[in-house]
């Protein structure tokens, strides 16, 4: 549409362990079959189906779902809108996931708004994903042949896309990889008959209460999750040294491997959160934050282990082992929150703890690390 408006989130928890977020659609448009520099990026709505003189209209949605943690599954996902003008009876209209990025301009058809306008920069036609700069694949538009969700719309009135596996698999692939999210195509399931044609309310009708939603169920990560294992669920070890299950690489004092775990609270304004390192040799400990993880969380061979926090690193402090264990923060140490520079509720960090090993043992170094832990930070 011709004025970028906010996204409006609605965050509600349901349970413990589940919260619910309601979206407002970041982008929409339609594309008109008769015509190549056709479309209604600024519209008030949009269309789907066959009008009378046989032309194809389909149209295009899309949410940006970056309100929901990295992480997260989601339980659900249902989608509604508001049908406000049509001349045949009850006919199935279907989201399908669109396979590319399309744009949105400034073109805004006249009255009913069901014959278009002249695109304009960046606006998705018939033709083109971004008007005179890239194309389809397929005239038409991409996407999916599966059927993410269909509904039958009769009259007047809104409609809702069920929840379906398809629809989650959308959704939630979206979640776990951004780049991936180009929305959906909207479109008729008869487009050989004549008429089928159904007006949608789009993202900027002047009803703000009948624009397109997505309505998200979702369980957030937990705010503490192990990763990089060294017990060959994940990059094997150097040596094939592997460590038992959820520890890292075995060491040259413990054959199942050290582990790194935690216990408090990781919130910023009463961090609590310490990180417990256990199995490792009698030496010093450093226990580290990174801001990625390594080989997408698989690690990467270091040492007699493997790295599994990496980019911009902070070295959080320096701990004595005793009897293998030890923790951080102790003492007057900073909290992991103030040491790390976590200042923001929703920040994912990635930490690890590096250690000497007793003697020599599997490479020619002398240090192994344990597995790593992603963390959540709270408000």
């Amino acid at each position: 549409m011709r004025t970028l408006t906010l996204l409006a989130i609605a965050i509600a928890c349901t349970n413990a362990s589940a919260s619910v977020v309601t979206l407002q659609a970041q982008k929409d448009n339609t594309i008109f079959s008769e015509s190549n520099t056709l479309s209604n990026g600024a519209g008030q709505y949009l269309f789907t189906g066959t009008t009378s003189s046989g032309f194809t209209r389909r149209a295009l949605i899309q949410f940006d779902v970056s309100a929901i943690p990295p992480g997260s599954t989601i339980n659900s996902a249902q989608l509604s809108m508001q049908m406000s003008m049509t001349i045949v009876g009850a006919e199935a209209v279907e989201l399908h996931r669109a396979l590319a990025s399309w744009g949105e301009g400034t073109s805004d058809a006249p009255g009913q708004e069901g014959g278009g306008d002249i695109a304009t920069a960046n606006d998705a036609t018939w033709s083109d994903r971004f008007y005179t700069v890239s194309q389809w694949a397929t005239a038409g538009g991409d996407f999916a042949a599966a059927v993410s969700s269909s509904v039958s719309v009769s009259g007047n009135g809104g409609y809702t896309w069920a929840s379906t596996a398809t629809l989650v698999a959308d959704v939630q692939s979206w979640v776990s990889v951004p780049a991936s999210n180009s929305g959906w195509m909207i479109k008729a399931a008869d487009e050989v008959t004549t008429p089928t044609a159904k007006r949608f309310n789009s993202r900027t009708n002047s009803i703000s209460s009948q624009r397109p939603k997505l309505i998200i169920d979702f369980t957030p990560p937990a705010p503490v999750q192990g990763f990089c294992f060294g017990d060959g669920s994940g990059t094997a070890c150097p040596c094939g040294n592997s460590g038992a299950a959820g520890n890292g690489c075995a060491n040259s004092l413990n054959p199942n491997g050290a582990n790194l775990a935690a216990t408090g609270t990781p919130s910023i304004a009463a961090d609590t959160l310490a990180l417990v390192g256990t199995g490792m040799g009698n030496s010093s400990a450093l226990y580290f934050q990174g801001t990625t993880q390594v080989g997408g969380g698989a690690g990467g061979v270091f040492g007699d282990g493997l790295r599994c926090a990496g980019g911009s690193v902070i070295r959080l402090g320096t701990e004595t082992n005793s009897g293998g264990a030890s923790q951080y923060p102790t003492g007057a140490n900073p909290s992991v929150s103030v040491r790390g520079g976590i200042t923001a509720a929703g920040t994912v960090r990635y930490y690890q703890c590096w250690y000497r090993n007793a003697a020599v043992f599997c490479t020619s170094s002398t240090y192994n690390l344990t597995n790593g832990l992603t963390v959540t930070w709270g408000a």
